[in-house]
């Protein structure tokens, strides 16, 4: 048997695997790796992963190829991810099989964490025979012998030290499908992972994805509520124990050659100062993050994308910038007046206007 920690527990035992965690969140993130490494190892190709927000009926769309003597057919399937701990009712999916009767796939397939009730059996096989699309479910049993056939899925995503390599899949999938981690994902690792094994480019896809999503995150809360901007104060203490660098060199190539494309933190928020409709609901940030267009002024084969974090930490502040590569530079006994050391450009009046909106939060 093997066991990770008390928190976020999977075992690996006579054939079957079992799954239980504190995040269901975080679990069916999980789960969809999973379902998505499987898919894979079962050869469909232009796989789609669209969970997040609107998914259209499915978690995950793909397709197959169909070969007989004289052609070959591409089909098209969607598949629907269910974590449940009971059996899963006719109602959580009659809404996929609304988006299936829409968008008339050839199979729509529902991978089951649990089981389905008597009655969505039923009533699957009454409504099977009027489709023109086929209807499969896989229940839990049959989910688990179809992964322990992979030692490659068992080893990733269930062995002792499944955050560390649950953290290289969710970097494999940053970069090759630009799939962001989930909060409760990042949570988890911050919360569990061996801080010490990290390298800078490890520490800072934690905290550029983190704060990258800190919008989203906090505008989630208002439905799952629970999010936690402090989370990420271990990864912080950390980097106060090991950064000694203090310039951020990598940037000065694009200092006069870049642009901003989008962001959040205490520089966005200080555009409402003296706005009497908007400033009572400025947050208080202690961050300052930005998507960059880099070689902006150059030709366009030249342009690149950078992510750039400013985060002030107790006595000190983290400047981090990414291009082809990560630095990360600290700021040590840092007070507002400093502001002028950060790399980016900023107003004339941004340490006035900074002093300005803290004072807005004094209570």
């Amino acid at each position: 048997m093997k066991t990770a920690t008390n928190k976020w527990l999977f075992f690996y035992m006579f054939g079957f695997i079992f799954f239980s965690a504190v995040s269901k969140r975080a679990l069916r993130f999980l789960e969809l790796l999973i379902v998505y490494d499987l898919l894979v190892n079962y050869n469909f190709h232009n796989l789609i992963w669209r969970d997040g927000g609107s998914d259209n009926g499915r978690d995950i769309e793909a397709n197959s190829n169909y070969s007989n003597p004289f052609n070959t057919i591409e089909q098209k399937w969607f598949f629907e991810c269910k974590h449940y701990s009971a059996g899963v009712p006719p109602a959580d999916l009659n809404s996929k099989i609304a988006w299936a009767d829409a968008e008339q796939p050839n199979f729509l397939v529902f991978f089951i964490s649990s089981y389905i009730t008597t009655a969505a059996r039923t009533w699957l096989e009454k409504i099977s025979h009027q489709k023109n699309y086929k209807i499969l479910v896989v229940e839990g049993p049959d989910l688990k012998n179809r992964i322990v056939q992979y030692s490659d899925l068992v080893e990733r995503y269930f062995s002792e030290n499944n955050y560390e390599k649950l953290f290289k899949d969710i970097k494999d999938y940053k970069v090759k499908f630009n799939i962001n981690p989930s909060y409760e994902v990042l949570k988890e690792i911050i919360e569990n992972i061996d801080l010490d094994k990290l390298d800078k480019e490890d520490l800072g896809f934690i905290i550029l994805n983190f704060y990258d999503q800190y919008k989203a995150f906090e505008g989630r809360n208002d439905y799952y509520g629970d999010f936690n901007g402090k989370v990420i104060i271990r990864v912080l203490e950390h980097l106060k124990k090991i950064i000694t660098n203090d310039k951020l060199t990598s940037f000065d190539e694009y200092k006069e050659n870049y642009d901003e494309l989008g962001g959040a933190g205490f520089l966005d928020e200080m555009y409402w100062l003296d706005n009497d409709e908007y400033e009572g609901e400025m947050e208080n940030y202690n961050f300052q993050y930005y998507d960059l267009h880099l070689n902006n002024k150059k030709e366009q084969e030249f342009w690149k994308v950078g992510n750039y974090a400013f985060i002030i930490f107790e006595d000190v502040a983290f400047e981090i910038f990414k291009d082809s590569e990560t630095e990360i530079r600290i700021i040590k006994e840092f007070n507002p007046d400093n502001l002028p050391e950060m790399s980016i450009n900023l107003s004339e009046n941004t340490v006035a206007n900074y002093k300005k909106y803290k004072e807005k939060f004094v209570t």
